[in-house]
């Protein structure tokens, strides 16, 4: 079960990796700024949660 589970997790990382790598070719700055800030948004409000 557990040894499934981590091959179904690699398979889905494996895809969300594809599809960054082929819309990541063609990216415009400001989506580059966007993207980072959601990134930089998601991880601050992640890590504020374990104060």
């Amino acid at each position: 079960m557990l040894n499934q589970l981590r091959i179904e997790f690699l398979q889905w990382t494996g895809q969300v990796k594809h599809l960054v790598a082929n819309k990541a070719d063609n990216l415009q700055p400001q989506e580059y700024c966007i993207g980072a800030v959601f990134v930089i948004a998601i991880g601050f409000v992640l890590l504020s949660g374990r104060r």
